[in-house]
């Protein structure tokens, strides 16, 4: 996999998830952990719309300052 040094690879959008046992593809139980790297925001999760809504509302809080780098 090679890097990518574009400005859509900023650090401020690393997140990291952690699936709780047993999670299946498809199935109704998709639970467990996501953090954001940078700010240390965390939240439990357990549907894909409530992980969805925890990326998002992150991203939002961070976007102003996440576009600075994309105008030039």
């Amino acid at each position: 996999m090679k890097s990518d040094p574009s400005p859509k690879n900023l650090p401020d959008l690393v997140f990291v998830v952690q699936f709780r046992d047993p999670t299946e593809p498809g199935s109704a139980r998709f639970a467990g952990r996501a953090e954001h790297v940078m700010t240390g925001q965390n939240t439990g999760f357990e549907t894909p719309e409530e992980l969805v809504h925890f990326f998002g509302r992150v991203m939002n809080q961070l976007k102003p300052r996440s576009q600075k780098g994309l105008r030039q």
